[in-house]
């Protein structure tokens, strides 16, 4: 739903959400009070006040929920990376026994299997679309390596060394799992809902002073704003301002470079 917006730099991001929304809150309660009278009941604002306030719980509550989940998505989506690319240097390593010219054709296909995920892969991949959208020099990299390990005699690849390439396949499927866009739009739907549910409560309830009813909904409005601005970028591990580095990535390649031919 929100993919476009990774395409936004963070700081205009910020103007648009938040900024648009205090804005829209200040001017809408200013507006509103113009239009409408004071109410005569005494105890408006306790009934609207008491439904408020159960509003507001129970939107906090969804609003937290959903910062955890996308925080712990992008937090697994770091250590995909890392434990991917921890697997990638571990293969260099146990191929280095292998005698030439193999040693250098496993290297160089994991060296060009590491470029094509930063260039092809680091991105948002659409659920569904996987199998489509991912790297077919990578796979082909992979596949690769063990044509390779197949053409050398038994005695030279031992387990360890094959165990090594597997476990490669296997943290390659994760990071790819953590990489499709997972928050799903009936949750989009209850934030921006619950969102304008909790700041019109606050125009029912009613003050004196129109400037200060005017601040306090504004900032009631940044705040919920700056929680949703704060999901949109780290909801998208691969993709935006703040997506996950590739320096495990890159260094994995400087120590793949280092290794003697």
């Amino acid at each position: 739903m929100d993919a476009f917006l990774d395409a936004i730099p963070a700081w205009l991001l910020f103007i648009l959400i938040v900024g648009g929304s205090v804005g829209l809150a200040w001017a809408g309660t200013v507006l509103l009070r113009r239009r409408t009278t004071a109410p005569t009941d005494e105890k408006h604002n306790e009934v609207a006040g008491f439904i408020f306030a159960t509003v507001g719980v129970i939107y906090a509550v969804l609003l937290a929920f959903t910062v955890i989940i996308v925080l712990e998505q992008h937090l697994a989506a770091e250590s995909a990376v890392s434990q991917e690319a921890a697997a990638l240097i571990t293969v260099a390593h146990d191929t280095s026994s292998f005698p030439e010219p193999a040693r250098g054709q496993v290297h160089d296909q994991l060296r060009a299997y590491a470029q094509f995920v930063i260039n092809d892969e680091w991105r948002t991949i659409d659920e569904g679309t996987l199998e489509r959208e991912e790297s077919r020099g990578a796979l082909a990299a992979i596949n690769t390596m063990w044509s390779i390990y197949r053409s050398l005699p038994p005695g030279q690849v031992d387990p360890h060394t094959t165990d090594s390439l597997d476990n490669l396949s296997a943290q390659r499927a994760i990071r790819l799992q953590s990489n499709v866009a997972a928050l799903p739009e009936v949750l989009w739907f209850g934030l921006l809902f619950g969102g304008v549910v909790a700041i019109c409560f606050c125009l029912v309830l009613h003050m004196k002073n129109v400037q200060l009813h005017a601040a306090l909904t504004a900032l009631l409005t940044g705040l919920i704003a700056t929680s949703l601005w704060m999901i949109v970028l780290i909801n998208h591990p691969f993709a935006g301002d703040l997506h996950v580095s590739t320096d495990a990535f890159r260094h994995a390649i400087y120590v793949i470079d280092s290794l003697p031919r």
